[in-house]
């Protein structure tokens, strides 16, 4: 209210009980993102908002031999900046795929519109892409990964990038029609899904979320389909995931 220029470093900032599979992303907490390097005169509210905590925020002296510190680390950042470089904060800033760090099975969503940014209890890949969204949220990948990661108590997986980064995404080829017209069909369901959770989102009554929710469960089981037909499964295997998931 003070200086609509304030609103260009305050970022609305997500934990990962925010991020739900394939639900909307809303943040009722907010981030003062005063990177390496930023002109803080230019955003003359946020410095005077930040003065209140400069006793907490003086970086140590290399050197201190005062005692008790009552400031942040050493470094060469100022009292008003964040305190490590975040080369890769641009990132935050584009369309991206988000998920939680913990969770009981593959939870992705989509930030279409960039701009959410969060710290490591959730994850990003910084593309927009509904067809591998669509991948990442399937039986088959909610199986898979559940035989390469770490199982914790109650059945929660954490998903470092270790573990993700060993998950089989099927390529597709631009010149075969058949990939093509698949590629197009996951689109199009991983789109009607957002849209669905979005509906389900804003729904006023339990007649609605419950028409709704049945939505859901039906395109789900579209997209498992097509994922199984992705990757070439026989009957059997789909059973056997199916069997697994479900338990």
């Amino acid at each position: 209210a003070e200086d609509p220029k304030s609103a260009e470093v305050i970022k609305p900032f997500l934990a990962g009980r925010d991020v739900k599979r394939y639900a909307p992303l809303e943040a009722d907490k907010f981030l003062i993102f005063t990177r390496r390097g930023i002109e803080i005169n230019d955003y003359p509210a946020i410095k005077e908002y930040l003065k209140q905590f400069k006793k907490e925020l003086i970086p140590r002296p290399n050197g201190w031999k005062g005692g008790k510190w009552e400031g942040r680390k050493p470094g060469s950042y100022q009292w008003y900046e964040i305190q490590d470089t975040v080369d890769y904060y641009e990132g935050f800033e584009g369309p991206k795929i988000i998920f939680p760090d913990i969770a009981e099975r593959p939870q992705f969503t989509i930030d279409a519109e960039g701009g959410f940014y969060n710290a490591n209890t959730c994850y990003n890949v910084f593309i927009n892409d509904t067809f591998l969204l669509g991948i990442l949220n399937s039986s088959l990948i909610n199986f898979y990964y559940r035989n390469v990661a770490a199982v914790y108590r109650g059945g929660y997986l954490r998903f470092f990038s270790q573990y993700v980064e060993m998950l089989p995404i099927r390529p597709l080829d631009p010149s075969d029609p058949t990939d093509v017209a698949r590629r197009d069909r996951m689109v199009t369901l991983v789109e009607t899904m957002l849209d669905l959770n979005r509906k389900l989102a804003g729904a006023r009554t339990g007649q609605d979320k419950i028409f709704i929710s049945r939505e859901i469960e039906a395109t789900d089981a579209r997209i498992d389909a097509l994922v199984y037909e992705l990757y070439g499964l026989s009957g059997e295997e789909i059973a056997l995931i199916e069997r697994a998931v479900q338990s």
